[in-house]
């Protein structure tokens, strides 16, 4: 597992790294000669195939190792990365700048969401595994106090060492709301990410849209490696 999310945070950065190539580097006649036609053509049909994740997860409702997700990142990675090249920085029509926007606004909301969703998951299930060990180990101090009131016949004020346990467990009481506290804000924060899921589906949606007109746009117009 660790293996593929090296693999997706390599092409993450890899993306990013093309994206800021807009800043060094034009090219005013690659994206519309025979090379930049094939991996822009390439890079559409990757894309093609990172949508099979959602299609097969929302109307088929293959879940977990029926349906990886890594699979869809690393398509929709490499064919972003693929479509930014094909672009080589430049942008000769509305239509192009459109389509490059989408693209780049659905990798960018899937990279922060898939890296911040994964961190946020993470530290809630570590806290609910530690809120566990706090509740079992605050209900034994508790039984252990009242089998020793109960053995000895004595009030919690006049034995030191059940005094020491009551203020450990009032402690424990007050660790135990706290770490409830920190779990409920990171399930509030974990359920704004089903917001962002729809967000990045819609952005989705115009990407594909965009890729449809784009084309349809290069073959109206004429490919220009054609004699």
């Amino acid at each position: 597992m660790k293996s593929k999310q090296k693999v997706d945070a390599l092409l993450a950065i890899f993306f990013v790294l093309l994206v800021l190539g807009f800043l060094l580097h034009q090219s005013q006649t690659f994206a519309g000669s025979l090379p930049g036609h094939i991996l822009g053509i390439a890079g559409a049909v990757i894309i093609g195939l990172a949508l099979v994740y959602p299609i097969r997860k929302r109307i088929f409702g293959k879940k977990g190792k029926a349906n990886p997700l890594n699979r869809h990142i690393i398509y929709g990675l490499t064919g972003a990365s693929l479509g930014t090249v094909h672009s080589a920085h430049k942008f000769s029509s509305a239509i192009g700048a459109l389509t490059f926007l989408a693209l780049l606004l659905v990798v960018l909301s899937g990279i922060v969401g898939r890296f911040l969703y994964r961190n946020v998951n993470r530290q809630l299930r570590e806290q609910k595994k530690d809120l566990n060990l706090l509740k079992n180990h605050f209900k034994a101090m508790k039984q252990h106090i009242a089998d020793c009131l109960l053995e000895t016949g004595r009030h919690i004020e006049e034995d030191d060492a059940v005094k020491r346990n009551c203020r450990e467990i009032l402690d424990q009481a007050y660790g135990i709301a706290e770490l409830e506290m920190s779990i409920n804000v990171f399930e509030k924060t974990k359920a704004l990410f089903s917001k962002w899921l729809h967000v990045h589906y819609m952005l989705t949606f115009f990407l594909v849209t965009m890729l449809v007109v784009h084309i349809l746009a290069a073959i109206y117009y004429g490919l220009r490696w054609i004699p």
